[in-house]
This record gives C-alpha cells, structure tokens and sequence, in this order.
C-alpha cells in the first residue's frame, strides 16, 4: 500500500511523562519543594543534551555525566547544591525509572495502532543497555518486539544525524513520504526526522514555543489526549479515505 503510514516514537517524554520522576527525585535530595519545576525541567533537559554528548563520545563516565547535569542545572537555578545531594539525586532517579509506566491513553492509542495493523517503531537516544531497560520497565514490549527498537548507542548514531533514520528506513521498509516521528525534543526528533524527509508530530507537553528561524513540526500534540486523537485521524481516517 502506497499511502500506508508507519509511526515512529521516542521513549523519554513521549511514550510516558519524563516530569514526575524527575521532579520527585529532585525535590527529595533538595529537602523541598522547586520554586519553578518548568524552569527546572527546561534547563536539566538542556543539560542532559550536553552531557549525553560528553558520555556518548567517552569523554566522561555515564554516571559522572549524570551527576553533572544534576549539579550544572541546580547551578544555573541558582539552587545551592552538594555533590552528596547530587548522588542521592541520582539514586533516587534511578529507583524511580524502575517504576515507570505508560499512561492509559497511551496504552488506549498503542492497543488501537497495534488492533489496526498499523506499523511502528522507536528510535531513542542513550545508552543501550538502560534504555533496553527502560523498555521492559515501561512494558513496551507489549506491542513493539527488540527488533522494532533502535538505541543510538547500539548502532553508533544519534538523533538528530539522518543517518539513524535512514537506519530505520532500511531495517524496517519505511518510505520517508510516509513515516512519522513523533517526538518530544525539536532538534533530534522534529529537526533531525524533517531533515530525513519524514513527517513530524512533536508531543509538546511544556508548551514550549518554536524558535525563531527554526522549522516548524506538520503536527503539534499538547496533551496525550490529542496525539490520540491526531494519530487516530492520520492512520485510521486516511487509510480509509485513501
């Protein structure tokens, strides 16, 4: 089928909500409550990008990395912050990731893709052993199976490079005209899928704003509710009018 659509998604953010374990891990080691938890995601997640690189090309330890972009990101808050409240920081992160989950209307809109053969994939960035982890924890492998994930570590490329996309052209058939990216990060997921001639669907939870001068996603979901009901219009209402 020319017009079939191929859904691809990101895991942190998309598949579920990244927010709450940050926050209740933060708010844990820091002993109260964040001024301005927004603030606090919005400039930990730009941390997290640059560490990601420092680790990803073995400048610095994964763990290092991580507990850096905890304390550069209470710095630039202007949070007092000691390298012993960053370790517990960190640890508690990492129990709270063990108890991740998939929302029921993220559970309702994968039930529905799966029940109308629709195909997907996900593509994430990190590396392979935890975001294969994290996978399993979120209970993924109810409707994609190992080989319909790709880790950017374990094939040596990161969104936003094209290259990864091209990956998952090749590995799984998909027609550029005819695949979406839905993602919540602008650059590796919107930038790098429209570079790859994909079409695009950013899963906006913070309501962020598109920079000046770069280009806009096809589709913008602002809740979970609403990519729902996007997705359900673009796979289930094309291919029937098609």
């Amino acid at each position: 089928m020319n017009n079939e659509r191929f859904l691809v998604f990101d895991i942190d953010d998309t598949l579920y909500s990244q927010m709450e374990p940050l926050l209740t891990a933060c708010e844990f080691s820091l002993g109260r409550k964040l001024p301005d938890p927004e603030l606090f995601y919005r400039i930990f997640g730009k941390r997290s990008a640059e560490m990601f690189l420092f680790s990803e090309s073995g400048q610095v330890s994964i763990h290092e990395s991580r507990i850096y972009r905890i304390e550069n990101t209470m710095k630039d808050l202007g949070i007092p912050f000691t390298r012993e409240q960053a370790e517990l920081f960190q640890k508690r992160y990492k129990e709270n990731q063990s108890h991740l989950h998939v929302s029921g209307v993220m559970t309702q809109l994968l039930d529905e893709c799966e029940a109308a053969g629709v195909k997907m994939g996900v593509i994430t960035n990190g590396p392979f052993s935890h975001q294969v982890q994290k996978f399993h924890t979120l209970g993924l492998d109810k409707w994609f199976t190992e080989d319909q994930l790709i880790v950017s570590a374990g094939v040596g490329v990161v969104k936003p490079d094209v290259k990864i996309f091209r990956m998952a052209e090749e590995k799984w058939g998909m027609k550029p005209e005819n695949t979406f990216m839905i993602g919540d990060s602008l650059e590796n997921d919107i930038a790098g899928a429209k570079n790859a001639g994909w079409k695009t669907i950013w899963m906006n939870h913070h309501r962020y704003t598109v920079p000046e001068g770069m280009e806009k996603p096809d589709y913008i979901a602002y809740t979970e509710e609403e990519l729902r009901k996007l997705i359900v219009q673009i796979c289930f209402t094309t291919k029937k009018d098609g």
